[in-house]
């Protein structure tokens, strides 16, 4: 069977703020600095996408105002602003020099053997509660008086365009236009993550439709653009984690994957977590053999704790036993030490080294009360919880470690669908560590658990028999 493009994908998404400070003392240095922002990718990373657009863009537009020209503003919304304090050498780049650093990034992908795209916000909220920022445009301010955004229900992402009312995607429309025209690249992502409100849900009928009929004209450009520079040029959409979600979002994504709208399906948390339960079978079911599924593992674990490659191994390795054609990192900074490492990781390693499967949250949700939080567990007796974890040899060291609030620790077991158990463990009172991550509060006590003679081709559960409550859990698996 022939090899698909996308068979044991590593993808990377670059922040919008790729382009740093950019020395722009002379040409020379204007196109090696800005080489220098994409001179550690490689290893096992097979495909980047560029994000060039927030609310404004960093490359010129005809669509969109252009954050370089942002910089020079003086007055926003009847106030006066100084922008021109921000790094602007991005500006004199295009201006002084005709430096195109999307073409630099492009080049210097292809030259890598990484497959180059380009990515877009499709409904960036940064800084929406202030009063004026540097990442607006004028439309923001005449939508915002026209009532064509969510609204105050949605809290945090009250500005999200309303996708409802033509002005912002029409434009969005022609932004994709220049794109696609200008650049010649392998995709194009549409980052709904960057926010997935972009519609009044809750109020509103019909909105699947109209978001299908607008990928259907991303689609069109798209394929125009294959047919200029004679190759595909893949489509691919980041979601939210779950099919149900996404639809109640408005995102009717099986029947984009059944008309061929999409390429790829991105399934990912937005931010505040990694999620440790995507649903990785479900999706790859809904989707079938019609397009990618690629799972996301976020910059952050918990909240304030950055990922690691301990904890990004233990989620590939739990995605791809559920069918995962690849991995996506998000928002990963590559001047990261710990982050290059988590890009080595792919199917091929990813059960190879020690793990650590932290159980985690989906951190946005269309209806709260559906909601994936599997903590806490509150004891009185004997609870259980499934997992999803990857595959576990018996000749693994597997421990579980357990924050706990309750008089004394509880006893704790593996099981898998095969009915085999682990041995059950009391905790080892000469292991009894801090748990790192943040937690609500700080008086619980960890404990860990060595579990002996334990596999599983990717399911688990685990038991508990106590009286408290389980606040964390994290199953620690080293490859023997």
């Amino acid at each position: 069977m022939e090899k698909k493009w996308y068979e044991n994908a590593v993808m990377v998404n670059r922040d919008p703020n790729w382009y740093g400070s950019i020395d722009d003392t002379s040409l020379e240095t204007c196109k090696e600095t800005v080489k220098y922002y994409f001179k550690d990718f490689g290893g096992n990373i097979t495909d980047v996408m560029l994000c060039v657009f927030e609310q404004n863009t960093i490359v010129p537009s005809e669509s969109f105002e252009w954050r370089g020209e942002k910089f020079l503003q003086k007055t926003e919304n009847g106030e006066e602003v100084d922008y021109e304090r921000k790094t602007h050498m991005l500006y004199n780049c295009y201006k002084k020099y005709g430096v195109d650093g999307v073409q630099i990034f492009i080049d210097l992908m292809r030259e890598k053997g990484i497959r180059p795209w380009l990515s877009i916000r499709m409904n960036d909220v940064h800084k929406g509660g202030q009063p004026t920022d540097v990442h607006r445009t004028q439309m923001f301010y005449e939508e915002k008086e026209a009532g064509h955004m969510v609204g105050q229900p949605y809290g945090y992402y009250k500005t999200a365009y309303d996708f409802k009312y033509p002005r912002y995607r029409t434009a969005l429309l022609g932004y994709m236009r220049e794109l696609l025209e200008k650049y010649d690249i392998f995709g194009f992502e549409l980052d709904f993550m960057r926010e997935i409100y972009c519609f009044d849900y809750l109020n509103d009928t019909g909105i699947q439709e109209i978001m299908l009929d607008y990928i259907r004209s991303v689609r069109a450009l798209v394929d125009a653009a294959a047919e200029r520079v004679g190759h595909p040029v893949m489509l691919s959409i980041r979601t939210s984690r779950s099919p149900v979600d996404a639809y109640q979002f408005g995102f009717d994504i099986k029947t984009m994957v059944d008309e061929g709208l999409i390429d790829v399906v991105i399934p990912t948390p937005r931010w505040t977590a990694c999620d440790s339960g995507i649903p990785v079978a479900e999706w790859k079911k809904l989707v079938g053999d019609k397009a990618a599924v690629i799972a996301g593992i976020e910059t952050l674990n918990l909240k304030s704790t950055l990922n690691k490659p301990e904890y990004a191994r233990a989620y590939a390795a739990a995605y791809y036993a559920e069918g995962a054609d690849g991995i996506y990192f998000n928002n990963h900074e590559y001047k990261w030490e710990r982050n290059e490492a988590c890009w080595l990781i792919n199917k091929d390693n990813a059960l190879v080294g020690p793990r650590e499967f932290v159980v985690t949250f989906q951190d946005i949700a269309a209806y709260p009360e559906n909601r994936y939080a599997p903590l806490p567990i509150v004891l009185d007796g004997r609870a259980e919880l499934a997992l999803k974890i990857g595959k576990v040899k018996a000749s693994d060291s597997v421990s579980v470690l357990i924050d706990f609030e309750g008089e004394c620790a509880p006893s704790v077991s593996l099981g898998n669908t095969k009915g085999a158990v682990g041995i059950i463990a009391e905790h080892v009172t000469g292991r009894k560590i801090r748990v790192p991550e943040p937690l609500p509060v700080t008086e619980f006590s960890p404990y860990i658990y060595d579990i002996g003679g334990f596999d599983t081709e990717g399911d688990v559960t685990i038991s508990f028999e106590g009286k408290g409550t389980v606040h964390y859990i994290k199953i620690i698996i080293d490859a023997k």
